[in-house]
């Protein structure tokens, strides 16, 4: 689905993810690589091929899109480092024309020369002239541009007849902050109050509907 952001053409894609076209950049928010062998570390038994399907799905979305760029809206990785960090590298590796930026959020902590190494910049924000890029809603953005978030993993609930319902990803705007869903196949939702001012678009198995 393709919508308007602040005067930009932005497409939501059903991967959970979102593209801005003029710049051929690819938006992702909250990966959380190594969550599962954190959890297995912790004496969580999660099955070690839990999380196979984000380097999968991040692999089949790079050469979907074929970006130029890619912003991570931070927490790529849940945890410190642990093997996931050589299946992100083998990942990294395929794709050396793409221009990857970490955009730190709280979940973050592997040491950034790690990531550096493998030509990735690691930034607090990224500002333009239209747009704030964070992990998470910043205070004092300037009147006029738009704040593109992760971090909330945000989630709408529909719900039908004999009281059956379901929650689904989906991306939340309202006034002058976009949410991202969380891209990570371990991710949580949390549900998002609809609001005279919201806009809420499902995230859907094979495209995205606007919850109106």
């Amino acid at each position: 689905m393709t919508i308007e952001i602040n005067k930009f053409t932005f497409t939501l894609l059903y991967e959970k993810a979102l593209y801005k076209e003029d710049e051929r950049l690819l938006i992702i928010a909250d990966v959380h690589l190594g969550k599962a062998s954190h959890f297995r570390k912790e004496g969580i038994p999660i099955p070690p091929d839990a999380q196979s399907g984000d380097y999968l799905n991040l692999q089949k979305l790079f050469n979907k899109i074929n970006p130029l760029k890619v912003y991570f809206l931070g927490d790529l990785f849940h945890s410190s480092y642990n093997r996931d960090w050589h299946y992100f590298c083998d990942l990294i590796a395929k794709f050396p024309a793409i221009h990857f930026t970490l955009i730190k959020g709280n979940h973050d902590i592997i040491n950034h020369k790690k990531f550096k190494e493998i030509c990735i910049e690691v930034t607090d924000a990224i500002e333009d002239d239209a747009f704030v890029y964070s992990h998470d809603v910043l205070e004092g953005v300037k009147h006029g541009k738009v704040n593109i978030v992760g971090h909330v993993h945000p989630g709408i609930v529909l719900s039908g007849m004999g009281r059956q319902s379901m929650k689904l990803p989906c991306f939340y705007i309202n006034e002058s902050v976009v949410i991202v869903p969380a891209f990570g196949v371990l991710t949580g939702l949390y549900s998002m109050d609809k609001t005279a001012s919201s806009q809420i678009y499902a995230v859907l198995p094979d495209g995205v509907k606007r919850i109106t």
